[in-house]
């Protein structure tokens, strides 16, 4: 690599994802001065919104979870908070088992009933199958804190039948994963700590009428590109995108070399460099610099995924369509789409008043091989599939497909000791960082908190 750069500038962020967005706008509000190399054409990563024909379709996360306060706070610090919107009710979702569709109690937790009544009423389960669940503040707590997958989670704590229908329809669902390999502590910790410290998770008392409840799951009007948008909006002039990174070197008192694909361009050279980029990606950069700790990133598996959003006029589908969507209980259904989400019925503005717009998922751990499917077949496996779930005989008026490969992280048994191990790895490497849904982060707050905790370390 050439050694003719121009003076180092304090921090360079690969990747212009949520992640690297937020650090690079931390860093800016904090006095450094920094740039972003974003490989693809645009930023934001798999936040990504369409505007067709009167209907806002997102292609990637279509909200924030407001139990994690980092993704509210950036959207504070971004002026956006007026622009955010909750699920409109009912807010309880449903699962298809055979071909009934069967609605989550309310209120509940992951699915999981919270109050006798709820319970009573859960007719996903048999009433044996609720007998076992009402006796789980009778199970010994576990004794040790070694990580544990999803599925051991439930079936030890919950009983077996809660494996197939509650845990992998929406735990595995929301991680496109195996709960038989993804991590109760990575991805559920709020569970595993209920189980610590109070011996049982679930309570069977009803929650006690303290007014409006605060919404879970919110989003901006106008989708989640108004989260990038604003800030990209920010640090306009940090930021490059069609920039592909191809080497880094140790440079000494000048911190890190970074090379691209603009060949005829100086290498820019920066005195700390955070790498907001998928795992196997870092796992190219660093072989050079850190064997060991770039076999580490590439041994954290993907998962790929496909999303279909489909629209018809509203007096075409039977169903009242009245709650956010369902996922699937694929032991029991022989449909291929894995959830299905009402847009239309779960978000405001975001189609036309007399059609229905919604996004069927398919792919993930068990079915690789979906995302290969072409435009047409996948459009034709979804619209079969909510065919005979809906009663929709009418083919769509608005079709879109949108592919995501090796795009779900999958935070599987032994993700916190790797990452451990990565960071133990780096720390010879000084002002060389990692960040985000690779690493630690699950969900867009996290991403930002994550973001900003590292721009954290490199100030301090």
């Amino acid at each position: 690599m050439s050694t003719g750069t121009a003076p180092p500038i304090d921090l360079a962020v690969v990747g212009g994802g949520i992640t690297g967005l937020t650090a690079a706008y931390e860093a800016r509000r904090r006095g450094l001065t920094v740039i972003v190399l974003e490989a693809a054409a645009r930023p934001g990563g798999l936040i990504d919104t369409d505007h067709v024909d009167g209907f806002t379709i997102e292609a990637g996360p279509d909200s924030l979870i407001t139990q994690k306060p980092a993704g509210l706070e950036l959207c504070r610090d971004l002026g956006l908070l007026d622009d955010m919107q909750a699920v409109k009710p009912p807010r309880s979702a449903y699962v298809l088992k055979g071909r009934r569709l069967h609605r989550l109690p309310s209120p509940s937790l992951l699915g999981l009933p919270v109050g006798w009544r709820a319970l009573l009423h859960y007719d996903l389960l048999s009433p044996a199958q609720r007998i076992r669940l009402a006796m789980e503040r009778w199970i010994p707590r576990r004794r040790d804190d070694a990580d544990e997958s999803v599925a051991a989670f439930f079936r030890r704590r919950f009983g077996r039948a809660t494996v197939d229908l509650i845990a992998q329809p929406l735990l595995g669902g929301i991680h496109a994963g195996d709960i038989d390999q993804l991590s109760m502590h990575r991805l559920f910790p709020r569970l595993v700590e209920m189980e610590r410290t109070r011996g049982h998770v679930l309570t069977f008392r009803a929650p006690a009428d303290t007014g409006p409840r605060r919404p879970v799951f919110v989003a901006p009007v106008d989708g989640m590109d108004v989260i990038v948008r604003a800030l990209v909006d920010r640090i306009r002039e940090s930021l490059r995108t069609g920039v592909v990174v191809d080497r880094m070197e140790n440079a000494g008192a000048r911190g890190w070399r970074i090379g691209t694909n603009e060949s005829a361009g100086t290498p820019v050279s920066a005195r700390s460099v955070i790498l907001a980029v998928p795992a196997y990606v870092a796992a190219r950069l660093l072989d050079p610099i850190d064997a060991e700790a770039a076999r580490l990133c590439a041994a954290i598996p993907y998962a790929s995924s496909a999303g279909v959003a489909l629209a018809w006029r509203r007096r075409d589908v039977a169903h009242p369509l009245s709650g956010p969507g369902f996922v699937v209980a694929r032991r029991y259904s022989d449909v291929r789409v894995t959830a299905c989400t009402w847009v239309s019925s779960k978000w405001k503005h975001r189609a036309p008043d007399d059609s229905v717009l919604v996004r069927a998922f398919l792919g993930g751990a068990h079915d690789p091989d979906a995302v290969d499917l072409d435009d047409a077949s996948m459009i034709e496996t979804v619209s079969r599939d909510l065919h005979s779930v809906l009663g929709i005989t009418a083919t769509p008026t608005l079709a879109r497909v949108y592919r995501w490969r090796r795009a779900s992280v999958q935070h599987n048994i032994g993700q916190s000791a790797r990452v451990a191990a990565i960071e133990a790895r780096l720390a010879a490497h000084p002002g060389l960082f990692i960040a985000g849904g690779a690493f630690r982060a699950v969900g867009i707050p996290d991403c930002v908190a994550d973001a900003r905790a590292a721009v954290e370390r490199i100030v301090t």
